[in-house]
């Protein structure tokens, strides 16, 4: 079934999306990656030994002091925040309203019906079970190794790549150091394709060998396939993450934007109309985020 799409509907909200830079995602991913490479009780032990150590070098009222104006400017910015005297940073990145990701066709054009492509997810992991954590040798390399291959499949427009999203196993483990990038292609043979080639070819080979001697580092990766007509996706003022973050942009009076469609009512409103099986005036009810249409 044929369904209207308006792709321009969320674009004066993407445009106001604050630019996030590479500079800045590689930051918030050390930080992050440092920050959950210890445990809370470690962090308290670090904090409490640094504030020990300013005892000896200043009065107890002053040495106490740096930390409690820390919380006391936390405390009282999250209250201006929740009380609405000055902006929600949280909220920055949201895009308010019900949208879905359509996938657009090699050369932007919007797709005619919903999922009227097929499409495939790789989903990669990565662990350092060294006692260092992510301070054990061959963590950094693995991770620059695989930096390389995005930036390839980034620079390729045959490849495929659709874009990807990276998460963390923060309920496995105390240390969340289990990171898990979902990568979004067009097709399995893309998928095998990017397997095969050079670049990959040699990243699994330097890997092999580096495992037989560095047993700590651990990787795995699951694939899934999905025809045309057998996927879809639902997002409700939420920020632009998994499908969401493809790099392919659907083209629209020569402008690109990020192809996401109105969700709000119509077809694309409903689990069935997104897979392009909208059936109207059956009453039958659904199950999923949006059962209650």
């Amino acid at each position: 079934m044929a369904t209207k799409m308006d792709f321009q509907h969320f674009a004066p909200q993407i445009d106001k999306i604050p630019k996030v830079t590479p500079r800045q995602i590689a930051s918030t991913a050390l930080w992050n990656t440092v920050r959950d490479n210890f445990s809370i009780s470690t962090w308290m032990a670090i904090g409490a030994t640094l504030q020990g150590l300013l005892v000896l070098f200043a009065r107890p009222t002053f040495a106490i002091a740096p930390a409690a104006l820390v919380l006391l400017y936390r405390f009282s910015h999250t209250m201006l925040m929740h009380y609405g005297f000055i902006r929600n940073t949280q909220m920055e990145d949201v895009i308010m309203g019900k949208y879905t990701v359509q996938i657009p066709d090699k050369d932007g054009k919007p797709p005619s019906e919903p999922s009227g492509t097929g499409m495939a997810v790789i989903m990669l992991g990565f662990r350092n079970n060294s006692a260092l954590g992510m301070f054990g040798a061959g963590g950094l390399e693995t991770s620059l190794k695989f930096r390389a291959m995005l930036k390839d499949l980034e620079n390729d427009p045959d490849s495929g790549f659709l874009g990807m999203c990276g998460y963390r196993a923060a309920n496995e483990r105390p240390m969340a150091n289990g990171i898990m990038s979902v990568l979004y292609f067009r097709s399995v043979e893309d998928i095998n394709r990017f397997a095969h080639a050079p670049l990959h070819r040699e990243a699994w080979d330097w890997f092999v060998e580096l495992s037989k001697t560095h047993k700590h580092l651990s990787i795995m990766h699951e694939v899934y396939s999905s025809p045309k007509k057998n996927w879809e996706n639902i997002f409700i003022n939420y920020n632009l993450t998994g499908i969401g973050k493809i790099l392919k942009p659907v083209i629209i009076n020569g402008k690109e934007y990020t192809p996401i469609a109105n969700a709000q009512r119509g077809p694309l409103s409903t689990h069935k109309g997104r897979t392009g099986n909208s059936r109207s005036g059956t009453g039958e009810k659904e199950y999923l985020i949006d059962a209650e249409e």
